[in-house]
């Protein structure tokens, strides 16, 4: 039994009488009987919200994203004459936040009712949602009924996968620039040929086909795409720097979703798709391949990468991978440093490596560093917070430079625009043919 908020203002309002009958004893009879009246009002409502009887159940995706608001649908059947007026709050686990997090509507009598809040999980992994809380108000607004409805369940939180959907779904790759990409296949700008069409507005003087144009009497254009069947190996760094969390998710957790974009882009460009998850020695290896079930076993292996806190040893991942790849190739490294000696242990193995395949290292800006310096020091304290924090992001500067000094492509981003800058990056690569 729970009492409205109407309930307890009700109480507030007989207290002034109370007060009186300390003056006027003919009130204590008056009071009591209203106290009585009350109590069997609120006793009256707590019955009829009792007897509502709701149907209630949860829907929601098979597989949820990692850091991504996932649509989670309620459905409500009020089979009674009667309107309830209804409160609904889910049991989602703590690496959840749900938005909002209680919901409140009026089901008017024999009708069906849905209602939606978004649940967005920071950790991937398998879950469990709890049961349905639910409180029945009376008609009378007085009391409230608490009831439970068993709906327990399973839930697999996958990496953020909207990439490749909205990519899917965007006609072919047509439509990429809404998406802040290149074209796939960079019509005019690759390496192999593709086809002849009509010269349109915007094409370029270079693209012309002069001796299609004189057979036709019209201008012709060369269509060139990039080469395909290219071998790209994705590494991505487990280590302790990556379990620091960025925007609500960790550095893994970002490497991942944007390392599935980037695989979902380039498996539909033709290319074979590796993948290496490491640390202080390789985790896992999946061996290039192309297709759709390439990209399945890149999904399912990612699933299940976890930070590890150890320290990140690049000599043996670049020693496994001068082994296992003889065909030159594009590694695109997602990792992170924690200091200039780090960083100094992967330039040496990647330098050597760039003498037969294509290096691209992928790190993340520190969000929390940049965000302090954007704002004046109010006191000492914060200047001091300020000048370290200038440090650090000046080594960091330096350690991106000593890297592109090795001849090592580098991209250092904010979270956010991770995954785009990798595949445009690769797209880029494709497009001068460095492959």
């Amino acid at each position: 039994m729970i009492p409205t908020g109407r309930l307890w203002a009700s109480l507030c309002f007989l207290s002034v009488p109370a007060m009186a009958a300390g003056f006027l004893g003919g009130l204590w009879s008056l009071l009591l009987l209203s106290d009585l009246a009350l109590l069997g009002l609120a006793l009256v409502d707590y019955a009829l919200a009792r007897e509502v009887k709701l149907k209630l159940w949860r829907e929601l995706p098979p597989r949820l994203s990692v850091g991504a608001p996932n649509r989670v649908e309620l459905h409500l059947v009020n089979p009674a004459s009667r309107p309830s007026y209804i409160r609904i709050k889910d049991d989602v686990p703590e690496e959840f936040s749900a938005e909002p997090e209680e919901l409140a509507l009026l089901l008017s009598g024999h009708s069906r009712a849905k209602a939606t809040y978004r649940a967005t999980p920071v950790k991937r992994g398998k879950f469990e949602l709890g049961d349905l809380n639910v409180r029945v108000r009376g008609p009378l607004g007085l009391m409230w009924h608490e009831r439970i409805f068993k709906a327990r369940t399973q839930v697999s939180v996958f990496p953020d996968l909207r990439g490749a959907s909205r990519l899917l779904l965007s006609g072919a790759a047509l439509d990429l620039v809404n998406l802040g990409l290149r074209h796939l296949r960079r019509d005019g700008r690759g390496t192999e040929f593709a086809r002849l069409r009509d010269y349109t507005q915007g094409d370029s003087v270079r693209e012309v086909d002069w001796k299609a144009t004189a057979r036709r009497s019209k201008p012709v254009t060369r269509v060139m795409e990039s080469e395909r069947s290219q071998t790209i190996l994705i590494c991505v760094d487990a280590g302790r720097s990556m379990a620091a969390r960025v925007e609500g998710l960790s550095k893994l957790d970002h490497a991942v979703n944007a390392a599935l974009f980037l695989a979902f882009v380039a498996v539909r460009n033709g290319d074979r798709v590796g993948l290496v998850v490491f640390a202080d020695d390789v985790k896992a290896y999946l061996a290039p391949g192309s297709g759709r079930t390439q990209y399945r076993k890149i999904v399912d292996t990612l699933y299940s990468a976890r930070p590890h806190l150890t320290y990140v040893d690049y000599l043996a991942l670049f020693k496994e991978l001068s082994v296992r790849l003889a065909r030159r190739s594009l590694l695109c490294v997602f990792t992170d440093f924690l200091d200039d000696d780090q960083a100094s242990t992967m330039v040496y193995p990647l330098r050597r490596l760039a003498r037969r395949h294509v290096p691209l290292c992928l790190s993340l800006k520190d969000t929390a560093l940049t965000a302090l310096l954007r704002t004046p020091p109010p006191g000492p304290e914060e200047a001091f917070q300020h000048a370290v924090a200038s440090e650090l992001l000046f080594e960091r500067e330096q350690m991106k430079s000593k890297i592109g000094q090795e001849g090592v492509q580098m991209i250092d981003v904010y979270p956010e625009e991770l995954s785009l800058a990798a595949v445009n990056r690769y797209l880029e690569i494709k497009a001068r043919g460095v492959l």
